[in-house]
C-alpha cells in the first residue's frame, strides 16, 4: 500500500510540474553587466512564435535589483510588434517605493519587482512576435539593476 501511495504522490508532483511549465509560453532574463542597465542596452528585444489566442496571456516584467536604488521610479516603454509589423506601445514605471506588485527578497539582499503589464492579453496572429523594453531612465539611475525577466503565461480567463 506504501509503494502505491509513493507512486501516485510521484505522478501527482510529475503532472503539476508538467502542466506548470505548459502555462509559460516566454520566459528569457538578460543579465546587465556590473548590474548596470548602461545606455548600449538601452532597448532590450525579446523574440518568440506565438500562435493565434483564444484565450488570454498575462505579459510580466520583472526587475532585479543588487544593492539600494538611489531613484524612486524606473520608467520604460514596452512595445509588442506583431509578425505583420504592427506594433503597439505601452508606457509604465516601476516604483520602488511603494510597488504594485509584492516584491521577491533573496537571502543574498537580492529583490525582485514584479509589473504584470497586461493581465490578460490576446494575441490575433500566428507568427514571429518581438517585444521590447525600452529604458526611459538616467544613466546615473540604472545602477543596482541586475536583470530584466519577460514572461508570457497563460491565464485563466
Amino acid at each position: 500500500m506504501k509503494r502505491k501511495s509513493t507512486i501516485l504522490l510521484l505522478f501527482v508532483a510529475f503532472l503539476t510540474l508538467v502542466s506548470c511549465k505548459k502555462s509559460v509560453v516566454l520566459e528569457e532574463k538578460v543579465v546587465f553587466p556590473n548590474a548596470n542597465w548602461a545606455f548600449e542596452y538601452k532597448a532590450i528585444k525579446f523574440n518568440s512564435f506565438i500562435k493565434e489566442s483564444k484565450k488570454p496571456f498575462a505579459i510580466i516584467l520583472e526587475l532585479e535589483l543588487k544593492g539600494v536604488q538611489n531613484v524612486e521610479m524606473f520608467y520604460a516603454v514596452f512595445t509588442i510588434t506583431t509578425p505583420k509589423g504592427g506594433a503597439t506601445m505601452k508606457s509604465f514605471a516601476f516604483n520602488f517605493v511603494t510597488p504594485q506588485e509584492p516584491i521577491i527578497s533573496t537571502k543574498s539582499g537580492v529583490k525582485i519587482y514584479k509589473l504584470t503589464l497586461y493581465p490578460k492579453k490576446y494575441f490575433s496572429e500566428t507568427g514571429d512576435y518581438t517585444f521590447e523594453v525600452n529604458q526611459l531612465s538616467n544613466k546615473a539611475d540604472n545602477y543596482g539593476i541586475h536583470s530584466l525577466t519577460l514572461r508570457i503565461e497563460k491565464t485563466k480567463e
